[in-house]
């Protein structure tokens, strides 16, 4: 059955498609519309629509295509320590996984886990791609109101020192096991744009806003020789036992966190129709995985192309 998670970038394009298809047929809000919303004695907030002499479209859409800078205070969920939730110890209690291990890095006598050094606690996340979808609505040429969603993936990976003891030859050494964590990010943002046009047709922007961003757990594994631990208990109280037809549960782990973002970029129309605007964010908010609910930032740099914005002149 398909994880209800992996809907969640489905579900935001059809979103997008659904308010974009809506869009494109909006009509023009006649000045009449526009002084019936202006209060006797108050400067009419709506005042450079009025008076604006360029045409341009009221709704922008468009697609989101970057990098991913993610902060790396989240990664340290997957290194394996006790104070995690998946942790190695849940895979080094298990007789029988312990003896695979043993046997799999052919060690025939001790293998012990340091709680104090065993450990990595600057853990990081890979540079990731990031894409998504966008639609704005230009109040006018210097002003708009956003909504994008964009997804990503993320992966870290380390190690876990082990200390390996051979009582017969009084010999001790240390070894590496790897760790790796992976998880999903969905992106949610709204907020404000503020354009700062040249002469030319080009604009340098600003924008800001709030964001919602859901991640979920995808993999939390020790890797011996080859062969994957999933450090997640899919097994309950009752423990993995080989040849017993142990019944594995699903096992949900995600984080809901909000937060604030800004951003700056150029708009470069290339027609009246279409354009591209390159820019970069800073996004602060929680992950909100177990243990790690600390707001922190992260950064991406983006090009979106879009569809349904021109600076032309009035003839």
């Amino acid at each position: 059955m398909m994880n209800h998670t992996r809907l969640i970038p489905i579900f935001f394009l059809l979103i997008f498609l659904s308010f974009s298809q809506h869009s494109w047929g909006q009509k023009k809000i006649s000045k009449a519309e526009l002084n019936a919303k202006t209060k006797s004695g108050k400067e009419d907030p709506w005042a450079d629509y009025k008076e604006e002499k360029d045409s341009i479209n009221r709704w922008a859409v468009g697609i989101n295509v970057g990098a991913f800078f993610p902060n790396k205070y989240a990664a340290n969920f997957y290194n394996g320590s006790p104070g995690n939730i998946n942790n190695v110890n849940y895979v080094w209690n298990n007789t029988y996984w312990y003896r695979d291990i043993r046997l799999a890095l052919g060690s025939p006598d001790t293998l012990i886990l340091d709680k104090t050094k065993s450990y990595d606690t600057n853990m990081h996340y890979q540079v990731a791609i990031t894409a998504g979808v966008f639609m704005r609505f230009n109040i006018n040429r210097k002003n708009g109101i956003f909504i994008e969603a964009n997804y990503t993936q993320l992966k870290a990976t380390s190690v876990v020192t082990v200390l390996e003891i051979k009582y017969q030859e009084a010999f001790q050494n240390f070894l590496m096991i790897p760790v790796i964590g992976k998880e999903e990010r969905a992106m949610l943002d709204i907020g404000y744009q503020r354009s700062f046009p040249f002469k030319s047709k080009i604009c340098f922007f600003v924008n800001g806003g709030m964001t919602m961003v859901y991640t979920h757990i995808l993999k939390s594994a020790l890797v011996v020789e080859g062969t994957e631990y999933n450090l997640m208990n899919i097994y309950g109280n009752n423990g993995y036992v080989p040849n017993s037809n142990s019944q594995s549960f699903s096992v949900n782990q995600y984080g809901i966190g909000f937060g604030g973002l800004l951003g700056a970029g150029f708009s470069l129309p290339l027609t009246d129709k279409f354009g591209l605007e390159p820019g970069a964010s800073m996004q602060f908010y929680p992950a909100n995985l177990k243990g790690y609910t600390a707001f922190k930032p992260s950064f991406s740099v983006y090009l979106r192309i879009l569809l349904g914005f021109s600076h032309s002149k009035v003839t």
